[in-house]
């Protein structure tokens, strides 16, 4: 598992005595200097945990999962969740990267503020979307009294993805102390590609004739039938006209 930590190296990690615990299917591993670790295998949740001298040796953990059971077929959408707790430093950046290709549909967050209590808000429209990356900031949201930091993320799957790939992403994390600047990528949080099951194909198959996507409820010739200013001539054509236009 390969680790990114701005500011602070794994190599200064280990010198200062820092603890890092992978957890990787129920399976604990130390990593100290001798020990070299290779990337997790591919599972639903990830937790690691790290304590540094700018921690004054307290612990922090960021842990990622997939909702559901991880797979998911092309064209569709998969949700994660990226959390943050701690030892009572404010957190002021959460960070999920995704697989390359995931277009990001919805954004929700869930904080716990030094005054008010946790919920979730949707924060679709100011997360900061980067190369794989989105990415919420605040001002600071707080680890103490077992607060924890939660980014819910839902993606779209690209069209062209495999059927069989196994998908890693990762998690970062910026808590406002010294060195405390972190990134877990990847995390050995994986989805798997599957078939479509027959509504997605089906709802696929009517897309490909014209007939708009069911998933959206907006299709070119179904839409007419909820307009008011619309009629069963101008639907009945709708339909004709796609289906022998698809036939030639």
């Amino acid at each position: 598992m390969e680790f990114y930590m701005a500011r602070r190296s794994l190599r200064h990690a280990v010198a200062t005595t820092t603890s890092l615990v992978l957890i990787a299917a129920g399976v604990t591993v130390g990593l100290g200097a001798s020990v070299a670790q290779a990337a997790p295998a591919c599972a639903l949740n990830q937790s690691v945990t790290d304590s540094w001298a700018g921690s004054l040796g307290t612990p922090y953990t960021v842990s990622k999962e997939v909702v559901g059971d991880g797979k998911v077929a092309a064209g569709q959408t998969v949700t994660y969740i990226t959390k943050v707790s701690g030892s009572g430093a404010l957190v002021n950046q959460i960070r999920d990267f995704h697989p390359a290709g995931f277009q990001l549909v919805k954004a929700r967050l869930n904080v716990k503020w030094l005054i008010g209590d946790q919920k979730w808000d949707d924060v679709t429209k100011t997360v900061v979307v980067g190369n794989n990356s989105v990415v919420a900031k605040g001002g600071g949201w707080t680890t103490a009294g077992g607060g924890v930091i939660a980014l819910e993320t839902t993606y779209k799957v690209p069209d062209n993805a495999v059927v069989g790939t196994q998908l890693d992403s990762g998690a970062g994390t910026n808590i406002v102390l010294a060195a405390g600047d972190w990134n877990i990528n990847p995390m050995g949080v994986c989805v798997t590609i599957r078939q479509p099951n027959p509504v997605e194909a089906g709802a696929g198959s009517l897309e490909d004739m014209g007939f708009g996507s069911l998933n959206s409820g907006s299709g070119q010739v179904f839409g007419s039938l909820t307009d008011p200013q619309g009629s069963m001539t101008n639907v009945i054509s709708g339909v004709l006209g796609n289906v022998l236009g698809n036939m030639s």
